[in-house]
């Protein structure tokens, strides 16, 4: 029993992190802009309702624990909603309300908001991760693009399934900060 729980839960790793790899946008020289927009039912004051989440938080890391009873929980490593701009990787950490559901995807885009405050941004990741019966909670993630992460306000969408108008079911918001040299400075 204990062999097919390890095997099981190798192969969904493997799964994950298959699904985890770079889905980069169409050009990284013009990145595609997009509306920003809040999920459905969210008022303006972003207070979202939870839906399928119980929590959504962006971190430096993550790690899985896989019980006894053979589901998959997963905890935020780092929790913050600023990194510098070398940081290597930038997570969104989900905790599902209940693991019973089917085999499912999310979709999350990173986006660059306008510093002016407009209603669009740069779409300048895609990241896919697929969930199955006993996940508890997964991760979205953006590796560090050449160069470092731009500077400015962040916002990552959280979609079901696909992209469209009526996929959209929370945000996810950080900020990048110059990165600190060696001596504790900001470059």
């Amino acid at each position: 029993m204990k062999a097919r729980i390890s095997t099981g839960l190798i192969a969904r790793l493997l799964i994950m992190a298959f699904l985890a790899a770079p889905v980069a946008a169409e050009s990284s020289e013009n990145p595609p802009v997009v509306p920003l927009v809040n999920p459905v039912g969210a008022d303006k004051s972003e207070s979202q309702p939870p839906g399928l989440f119980r929590k959504v938080v962006t971190a430096r890391g993550f790690e899985i624990d896989a019980s006894r009873t053979g589901l998959h929980n997963v905890k935020a490593l780092g929790v913050t909603d600023t990194f510098p701009a070398d940081t290597p990787e930038i997570y969104v950490v989900v905790e599902f309300l209940q693991s019973a559901f089917d085999i499912f995807r999310l979709v999350g885009r990173f986006i660059l908001e306008d510093p002016e405050g407009k209603p669009v941004g740069l779409l300048l990741h895609t990241d896919r991760a697929q969930f199955e019966n006993e996940d508890t909670g997964g991760y979205l993630l953006m590796r560090k693009p050449p160069g470092g992460f731009p500077l400015g306000n962040y916002r990552v969408e959280i979609h079901y399934e696909n992209v469209t108008e009526m996929s959209l079911m929370r945000l996810a918001r950080f900020k990048v900060v110059p990165a600190a040299d060696t001596t504790g400075q900001r470059r």
